[in-house]
């Protein structure tokens, strides 16, 4: 999975990796999977891979994980290994070939399609849906069967500068038409100020635009998947994103900014509205504290088709067909799913848990200026189409270049969308 843009590289991290799971010798003899229950019956060892955090604090948290469940099950041994994000993919691609997988993983939403269509991973049956945050969910089915559990997502909203809008004497946007007028206020009354920081170098910001605008990104005919980019919705999306920088509302550099980038930026009060999760508002106030009173969060404006729909990233918990610990590892998986345990992780990495329970227990929802971030994840978020082949789209970076065109003008909407929707057709039936 393509990284969201998290500012801070230590809170961007999130695949899991494993050194090969054993064979099957320490396997859970009838274990239940809730967690908890008849810790006596489970035995065995298991590996699990985590990405690399890159801190060592949140690094703690995660192998504590290992130590609180190894106390409350006997007899039971969990190894935790961290998996720099940048070789996770073809560590997952070595340990499947050569049969030594983990047996549990982190894996990002957009990459449990893909190894799943392999039959590298094992089918979870016994998902309440309602238990979850659904769009995740989805991020983990194929043809109908779900093979991952979510264990933490994010989804962005607006963040924004309280005194600046102030000054320019206008709301915080709740609609494009908004975000346009708002623009036009700020850039005429602050001329040392911009007033949206769009980059050219983040899909996540500007392809929700599209089903802003009430179009999708592809749809799925049986076992086929076809781009749905070819729309006048999708040409609509990527001129109305693209007109915000041909109108000088945002920095011309930022055409080579990534998300880390425009948050730079409005911490240094060079821009006033962001579009980011909280993540990055956890690491804009822990750069400078002082912006915490003058910052305001909202949803992202709604477009056209009344819907404001964000996308929604995370990681899954995966398992293995391959491994020889099924049982023990559904139940240490069930375990970092509690509530209490999935918050003493989230809260150090600025995402919600992908349970609905975690999320309740989280208190952003009591928290007036972090109740965007999970009012959005809940209510107004998709994910990208759950294709095996999406992983390979990101891969190739098609979108960047794209939009990049529009905002420079060597482009429309439309024929972007229309280039774009080719080149998906080419992956998805390759």
């Amino acid at each position: 999975m393509k990284q969201f843009g998290i500012a801070v590289a230590i809170l961007l991290a999130t695949v899991v990796a494993a050194c090969g799971g054993d064979d099957g010798e320490g396997a859970a003899k009838n274990a239940s999977t809730d967690g908890g229950e008849k810790a006596a019956k489970l035995e065995g060892s298991i590996s699990v891979w985590i990405m690399d955090p890159g801190s060592p604090k949140i690094q703690g948290v995660v192998k504590q994980y290992g130590t609180d469940f190894e106390a409350a099950h006997p007899g039971t041994k969990v190894d935790i290994q961290f998996v720099p994000w940048a070789q996770a993919h073809d560590k997952f691609v070595t340990a499947i070939a050569g049969g030594k997988v983990p047996d549990v993983a982190e894996m990002g939403t957009t990459w449990t399609p893909e190894f799943a269509d392999q039959g590298a991973l094992l089918e979870q049956p016994e998902i309440a849906k309602d238990d979850y945050v659904s769009s995740l969910v989805d991020a983990a089915t194929l043809d109908g069967k779900v093979y991952g559990k979510p264990w933490y997502a994010g989804a962005r909203s607006l963040i924004y500068r309280k005194d600046l809008l102030e000054k320019a004497g206008v709301e915080p946007p709740k609609t494009w038409d908004d975000m346009e007028a708002a623009a036009k206020a700020i850039k005429a009354k602050d001329k040392g100020v911009y007033p949206v920081g769009f980059t050219g170098l983040s899909e996540h910001m500007y392809l929700p635009t599209i089903w802003q605008a009430g179009g999708e990104i592809a749809t799925q005919d049986g076992d086929t998947w076809k781009s749905a980019l070819n729309s006048p919705e999708a040409a609509q999306a990527l001129d109305w994103y693209a007109s915000f920088y041909k109108d000088g509302y945002v920095p011309k550099a930022a055409i080579g900014w990534e998300e880390p980038d425009a948050q730079t930026a409005f911490i240094n009060g060079d821009i006033a509205m962001l579009i980011a999760g909280g993540w990055g508002y956890n690491s804009i106030i822990a750069t400078k504290p002082e912006l915490e009173e003058k910052i305001g969060t909202a949803l992202t404006p709604t477009g056209p088709s009344g819907k404001g729909t964000a996308f929604a990233g995370g990681s899954h918990l995966v398992q293995f067909t391959e491994s020889g610990n099924h049982d023990l590892g559904a139940a240490f998986v069930d375990f970092m799913l509690e509530p209490d345990q999935l918050n003493k992780f989230t809260s150090e990495i600025g995402f919600l848990p992908g349970t609905t329970a975690g999320i309740q227990a989280s208190g952003y929802l009591e928290d007036e200026q972090r109740k965007p971030f999970a009012e959005q994840l809940l209510n107004a978020s998709a994910v990208y189409p759950p294709s095996p082949k999406w992983g390979g789209l990101e891969g190739a970076n098609i979108f960047d270049g794209q939009i990049q065109k529009v905002m420079k003008g060597e482009e429309t909407g439309q024929q972007a969308a229309a280039n774009l929707a080719t080149k998906m057709d080419e992956e998805f039936a390759g």
